[in-house]
């Protein structure tokens, strides 16, 4: 889950000379399935990081399914409108394949992380160290805004767990 949480950070918004930000990080449901301490905290006045540990509960397989939504609010003022983008919908396995077929060169920050192809996902605790956001790694066709991120999983078409992230995007011009 945690790495479905960060694909999406990736994927959320990202521009050269644009600054990207975590605003928040909470996990909302599934308390049966995850324990988050993962929080945003200010390094400096300038760079802002997610730190804490995911305690991951319960095995995790095909059967849990990985769902996303994404709202905007382009004068970052919480009045958020629904994103048409989303990622696939996929399952906790292939979702790990495809964060370390794409994504690898930034999961440095995330210790104890699944690796490729490992399915079930055992019960662990998965670290993240002083994270900055990887603004490199994100599509340049988001606007700059206050963006919300919720990431879903489901099993037997039953909402399980639920993650919110927001994330503040601006241009550096301005």
């Amino acid at each position: 889950m945690l790495l479905t949480l960060f694909t999406l950070t990736l994927i959320v918004i990202s521009l050269q000379g644009m600054q990207i930000d975590f605003e928040r990080f909470e996990l909302l449901s599934g308390f049966d399935y995850y324990n988050s301490t993962v929080r945003v905290r200010k390094y400096n006045r300038t760079v802002v990081m997610l730190n804490g540990t995911l305690d991951v509960l319960a095995t995790l397989n095909k059967s849990l399914i990985i769902s996303t939504d994404l709202f905007h609010s382009s004068l970052g003022n919480q009045q958020f409108n629904h994103y048409p983008v989303k990622l696939p919908t996929t399952d906790v396995c292939e979702f790990m394949i495809n964060l370390h077929a794409d994504y690898q060169e930034y999961l440095q920050d995330i210790i104890n992380i699944p690796k490729a192809g490992e399915c079930p996902i055992l019960p662990r605790t998965v670290y993240i160290k002083n994270m900055v956001f990887p603004t490199k790694a994100v599509p340049p066709f988001f606007p700059p805004g206050l963006w919300k991120v919720f990431i879903i999983s489901s099993l037997n078409d039953v909402e399980v767990i639920r993650f919110e992230m927001i994330i503040k995007a601006k241009n550096d011009f301005f």
